[in-house]
């Protein structure tokens, strides 16, 4: 066997190894898990939070985000990280609405002074549940439209928003609310 034919053998087995250890990574990281979307009963959820509507870029919401991911592992607020991400063609291409905080596991008396509280009623609601790494988890875009597809197969129509709900244990579950 000539030197070329080796170097192209050796190159094909070097390919199949990396192509099995990326698969056995991307399998343990959960990333073959199977993606359904449910449809759900209504609800009333109490939380609190900050609305903000400024530039993508803008790192307030992050920081704001980080105190309220703070709060929950510190166990000062017990609940579950929210992010509701308003998507209407009033908003400029570079601009984002969205409500960051949290949706309490029961009433509270006492929250921080800047948190602004909403109670609202969902209505029906169609939701994916992730637990598989962030690594792997398909990107927002992709979720959102699994959601419409499944509210469009039920003649439903989604209101202008998806709400994310991000896990201690890094799982995230993703809602759309059907219009009332």
């Amino acid at each position: 066997m000539s030197i070329k034919w080796q170097r192209i053998v050796y190159l094909a087995i070097i390919v199949v190894f990396l192509a099995g250890i990326i698969t056995s990574v991307y399998y343990l990281l959960g990333g073959f898990e199977p993606i359904k979307v449910y449809k759900m009963e209504s609800e009333n959820r109490v939380m609190v939070g900050k609305t903000f509507y400024n530039h993508y870029t803008s790192g307030d919401p992050i920081e704001f985000g980080k105190r309220c991911r703070e709060l929950l592992e510190n166990k000062e607020i017990e609940g579950v990280l929210t992010i509701i991400r308003y998507q209407n063609d009033t908003i400029p291409d570079d601009k984002i609405l969205q409500f960051i905080g949290i949706t309490l596991d029961y009433d509270m008396a006492e929250i921080p002074r800047d948190f602004d509280v909403k109670e609202v009623k969902t209505g029906t609601r169609y939701g994916v549940f992730l637990t598989m790494h962030v690594l792997v988890q398909p990107r927002p875009p992709k979720i959102e439209a699994m959601i419409r597809e499944a509210a469009a197969a039920n003649s439903d129509k989604l209101q202008d928003l998806f709400v994310e709900f991000r896990y201690l244990d890094n799982s995230l579950s993703v809602e759309g609310w059907v219009n009332q």
